[in-house]
């Protein structure tokens, strides 16, 4: 299988595209977490760690 990945040449659409890439990841880690088996306070303090690991990694 090839595949071909063409990458924006200009700084707005790079820009563009990781925003785009952003939104997607969060949308995905947001669906992956409404599914856990958990309830929501376990879910909020999930988030809260992610956020707080993040951070600490800036």
């Amino acid at each position: 299988m090839d595949v071909f990945l063409i990458f924006p040449k200009s700084q707005q659409a790079q820009k563009e595209l990781g925003q785009q890439l952003a939104k997607f990841q969060a949308d995905q880690a947001r669906k992956n977490i409404q599914k856990l088996p958990c309830g929501t306070e376990q879910k909020l303090e999930l988030v809260d760690a992610a956020v707080k690991h993040l951070k600490a990694q800036q």
